[in-house]
């Protein structure tokens, strides 16, 4: 295929529609953006193709800086800003056609679904695929539609707290509500029962042994009890399915524990009800050396906990917008035309970055240097609560790290304005972190809003994970600093 030779508009203007933004342009975008919620640093280009570091430029002064990522653009480009691998492969898409309808089969979709069918963890190995080209709400969304066509008599599903599922009108309602800040009622209250997570370090039942993602080793789950009494009754209406992400991502690196999830897997077939696993933030080997934090349970700890059906999205696309959910091949049934389709769910070009980022990870072996990346920074950090009353606890594995920020180990009180200090201070030291979403009241008090994470690039090396730790004592430093003087 030859290489593109621009027609009609000259290569040099069709290169300035990404190589920079001007003041005035940044003024009129100001007045014509709905939304409100924009960062200060316009991000301009990859430091280097591959690389954790990315230029920037000030929203109001012009100046640029260049800044490590931890948060991999909400945990999206696990091989950082333009790798090469990616920035090949999807030219060579693009030179052959860059649209599919939905119903056409393209290479790329067929290698796709083939490919997430052989990664799939446990019973979901050799099931069938549904790819969309927004995330993962679409993703949670065809697996809600799924179960309701394989469990015709059922309609609600149980959800938890802290559960973040993605943002469209319905999924709104199956997330964590965000009280006064979402503005309007969403879609399909009458479908979804919320129910208290197991949160280990914070729980129900007073075990004060639940540190860095595991039980108090006297726990006897008793939050599962409580969770069984929904399976079996106390929702208005027969339950089709439990959704849920392994581990909570945005709900603040909140870990189900596998014994829990044991039992919800024998409850839930007891009851017939259907399992959907988030791993929207998991996936994609963001926990290391498996592709998925449901893997490595399987791997290390011998138990199958796979679930009926699993969705992904972020790194699932090598950049590129995409989401996508397999199900059980147990689960004999298929979408209709009129029940699942999208114009743009087929994208040839997301589909071939999922692709090549799924090659390069494997054959660069980036997820067992995300494992020791992830092992190295976590072993740092808790040097640092040696040091540091306000780091309460330290939530992995992999490069899926958060930590808890508290006003001091004994009473683990939710540390109230560290967070947000210390996203503001990290920009100042050119550094991004990234913050949970907040637990609010129905009157909108914040109940809690203390979780910083560390999710850079699986590519980063052990300097930059050493760089990333210096810098995060650093912030802490001159937060807690800040914080003192105010």
């Amino acid at each position: 295929m030859a290489d593109f030779e621009p027609k009609i508009v000259s290569k040099e203007e069709l290169s300035r529609i990404s190589a920079d933004v001007n003041p005035e342009e940044l003024l009129l975008f100001e007045d014509h953006c709905l939304n409100v919620h924009y960062e200060d640093k316009v991000l301009l280009e990859a430091k280097e193709p591959g690389s954790p570091w990315v230029i920037t430029k000030d929203l109001k002064t012009g100046e640029r800086a260049e800044i490590i990522d931890c948060t991999s653009q909400n945990w999206t480009l696990a091989l950082g800003f333009a790798h090469p691998d990616g920035n090949y492969a999807d030219p060579e898409q693009m030179k052959r056609i860059t649209h599919v309808k939905s119903s056409v089969i393209s290479p790329a979709r067929a290698k796709f679904v083939n490919k997430l069918a052989e990664l799939a963890p446990g019973r979901l190995k050799g099931g069938r695929v549904h790819i969309n080209n927004s995330g993962g709400s679409l993703a949670i969304e065809a697996a809600i539609k799924f179960a309701l066509v394989a469990r015709k008599d059922a309609d609600q599903f149980l959800v938890f707290r802290g559960g973040y599922h993605g943002n469209t009108l319905a999924m709104l309602t199956a997330s964590q509500p965000i009280h006064t800040i979402t503005r309007f009622r969403p879609f399909g209250v009458d479908r979804f029962v919320r129910c208290p997570q197991p949160y280990c370090y914070r729980c129900m039942w007073n075990y004060k042994n639940g540190l860095y993602g595991q039980k108090d080793p006297e726990c006897n789950l008793e939050c599962f009890e409580l969770t069984k009494e929904y399976l079996t009754g106390l929702s208005s209406t027969k339950l089709a399915g439990v959704i849920l992400e392994v581990c909570q991502a945005a709900g603040g690196h909140i870990p189900f524990p596998p014994e829990f999830l044991v039992k919800l897997r024998e409850a839930c077939d007891q009851e017939k009800i259907l399992i959907i696993y988030d791993e929207s933030q998991t996936g994609v080997w963001r926990t290391g050396k498996y592709f998925t934090l449901t893997e490595k349970y399987e791997k290390e700890l011998g138990i199958d906990l796979s679930p009926d059906m699993m969705c992904f999205t972020k790194a699932i696309g090598g950049g590129f917008p995409l989401g996508a959910m397999i199900a059980s091949p147990k689960i004999k049934k298929r979408f209709t035309p009129s029940e699942d389709h999208t114009t743009f769910c087929n994208t040839p070009i997301g589909l071939t970055a999922g692709l090549a980022a799924f090659k390069v990870i494997e054959k660069g072996k980036f997820n067992e240097n995300c494992e020791e990346r992830g092992k190295q920074i976590t072993k740092r950090l808790k040097e640092l609560q040696e040091k540091y009353e306000v780091i309460g606890d330290i939530r992995g594995p992999g490069l899926f790290i958060g930590i808890e920020l508290v006003e001091n180990q004994d009473s683990r009180e939710p540390h109230k304005g560290l967070l947000n200090e210390m996203l503001i201070e990290a920009v100042r030291q050119n550094i991004f972190f990234g913050p949970s979403m907040p637990y609010l009241s129905g009157t909108g008090k914040v109940l809690m809003y203390n979780l910083i994470k560390i999710k850079p690039p699986l590519i980063i090396t052990e300097q930059d994970a050493d760089y990333i730790c210096d810098k995060f004592e650093s912030v802490l430093k001159a937060s807690l600093h800040t914080l003192a003087t105010k």
